[in-house]
């Protein structure tokens, strides 16, 4: 048993359904970050990262896209 196990267990059982439903309503539906979101559950931070994490919710949440970098032509870059 993890040690983030009992926060799963809590969490399924006040909103009776799985935690990566719950997960999925605030992170992606609701748009909430971690640190409101594990307010909100009751649970540290850092096991709200660690459940986006484990269940690959940055992936749904903005997709394939890596880091978007501007380019800019040499003309308008600062010298």
């Amino acid at each position: 048993m993890t040690k983030y196990d009992s926060y799963r267990e809590k969490v399924e059982q006040r909103h009776n359904k799985a935690l990566v439903e719950v997960m999925k309503d605030l992170y992606i539906k609701d748009n909430v970050g971690p640190s409101v979101g594990a307010k909100q559950l009751g649970m540290p931070r850092q096991a709200f990262v660690y459940f986006v994490r484990e269940y690959d919710l940055k992936t749904l949440k903005f997709g394939d896209s890596k880091k978007k970098m501007m380019f800019f032509p040499a003309r308008q870059m600062i010298r």
